[in-house]
């Protein structure tokens, strides 16, 4: 491989019948989570706030965002604590928990690798771009637009 080459290093989440790719970089931990508090009058996108390390981090499905029906959350639920990209006052949470169904895969990428995949429709609001990963298709999360999605709920 030329030594030029710009590798990524990812984390490949397994959701119910997706994968979506996030840079290793945006995730702090996988946790099993142990209690997560349901929000009164929040989406069903939102499957509550949970406590990680001392701090409140809201929890999300990436499924009911997308329309499906959201996971039930037990002991065996995984979360993906993900850094937030802009805490501000107004966004008020330095985490972002997405849950998980499988095993996420820690890959490194050539950009080579990873095509954007021109015949996916990436309707999802959750998904920056769907791609195609060494022929794999996945989508690439974007943090933003969780973030942006947790502030219009006000939760």
């Amino acid at each position: 491989m030329d030594q030029n080459t710009q590798l990524i290093k990812s984390i490949i989440l397994t959701l119910k019948n997706e994968l979506v790719v996030v840079p290793n970089a945006a995730v702090a931990e996988i946790i099993s989570v142990q209690g997560v508090q349901q929000v009164d009058d929040s989406p069903g996108w939102m499957l509550g706030k949970a406590r990680w390390r001392g701090v409140e981090v809201p929890v999300v499905s990436y499924e009911a965002a997308g329309g499906e029906d959201a996971q039930s959350v037990n002991l065996n639920t995984q979360v993906a604590v993900m850094y937030a990209a802009n805490e501000s006052d107004d966004r008020p949470y330095p985490y972002i928990g997405l849950a998980m169904h499988g095993v996420p895969h820690v890959s490194t990428f050539s950009r080579e690798q990873i095509r954007v995949d021109e015949q996916a429709s990436s309707d999802h609001p959750m998904v920056a771009h769907k791609v195609r990963v060494n022929g794999a298709a996945a989508g690439i999360l974007d943090i933003d637009a969780i973030e942006d999605m947790l502030q219009q709920a006000a939760v």
